[in-house]
């Protein structure tokens, strides 16, 4: 799953809506972009945010359908009695009542209001997501899914090659006593008989300590490039916060700049108050955003250092094993 910030999914309406507004550019229902116009958006939405992998035009595409997915959900959830842009007072009854007519917009508790409402409210208007069916619009669906199975395959070949490597390794042993006839059972008889001397106990049992120390030390060198591959998602994901947290900052105070000059354009024409009240709606989510995203990264925080508390735990550990050893190694000199 591909994940968009907050600020990122504000400037992709931002440039969606940019885009829409050229009649070129959109189908004949008016809201989906054309092959050219979608590509424009892909191209101009990864200029805006560099990542280390770009996001794929069906990416982007399938984000925008989530949103019109949601939008839906909201225009229904402010059609019940009782509702609240802002969510204040909605009660536990309300909110289990909407539970059991329509699940899918028990979603939005906690999150009101939905900072994209107005963007998307431009965009779509009172049109519902599923009414263009668009030949276009369905092929990048399409692409989406085969990102997905594609993603998934890449994920798994690591184990294919596991399991091929092992068959290869039968094949070379079924190749090289293809000579003898197998038994009933199956087994293939090696090409020269050597003689077996019976194990004694005490080699047995020496040979059984060696192989549960060596799985021991596989086990720990398992865990120990585990505990390494999670520092370093977990250090690529807290600066993906950070910076997102950055963007966030700087698109509120964007934000807030706007809404003082609507405040003082409303003092000179009134028609201006819709705007005024929507933009504050905005700020009011943004804000609300930069509070939970605080909460996110001083948890991420928190893990991070114990996780990585853990990895030096877990490299000293190894260090004070291995000093025995050495030390045994070395023999006193004697004159």
């Amino acid at each position: 799953m591909v994940l968009f910030l907050v600020a990122e999914t504000l400037r992709l309406l931002d440039l969606y809506k940019s885009l829409r507004d050229d009649p070129r550019n959109v189908t004949n229902k008016g809201i989906l972009l054309k092959q050219h116009a979608r590509e424009q958006l892909t191209s101009a939405l990864n200029a805006s945010f560099p990542r280390e992998q770009p996001w794929t035009e069906s990416q982007v595409a399938v984000k925008f359908k989530n949103l019109r997915s949601e939008y839906v959900e909201l225009k229904w959830l402010s059609s019940q009695p009782g509702f609240h842009d802002d969510g204040v007072g909605l009660s536990e009854e309300w909110w289990k009542n909407v539970k059991r007519l329509r699940p899918k917009a028990h979603a939005f508790r906690g999150k009101l209001p939905w900072i994209f409402e107005p963007k998307m409210k431009a965009i779509v208007g009172t049109q519902e997501p599923k009414q263009d069916h668009s030949e276009a619009w369905t092929a990048v669906e399409e692409e989406a899914e085969v990102d997905n199975q594609q993603l998934l395959q890449s994920q798994l070949q690591p184990q294919e090659g596991e399991s091929s490597k092992e068959v290869a390794d039968v094949g070379e042993l079924t190749a090289v006593s293809s000579g003898a006839e197998p038994s009933d059972e199956g087994v293939v008889a090696p090409v020269r008989k050597v003689p077996q001397k019976r194990p004694r106990e005490s080699d047995s049992s020496k040979n059984s300590e060696e192989r549960g120390v060596l799985r021991a030390q596989d086990d720990d060198s398992d865990y120990d490039r585990s505990l390494a591959r999670s520092v370093e998602q977990s250090s690529v994901a807290a600066a993906g916060m950070a910076r997102g947290f950055q963007d966030l900052t700087s698109m509120f105070q964007e934000e807030a700049a706007r809404c003082r000059v609507l405040e003082q354009q409303v003092v000179r024409d009134t028609r201006e108050l819709s705007f005024l009240v929507d933009q504050r709606h905005v700020l009011l989510a943004i804000a609300n955003s930069l509070e939970h995203s605080t909460r996110a990264t001083a948890d991420m925080a928190k893990g991070y250092r114990e996780l990585v508390s853990a990895f030096v735990r877990g490299k000293t550990d190894a260090e004070r094993q291995k000093q025995p050893e050495v030390d045994a190694s070395v023999q006193p000199v004697t004159t």
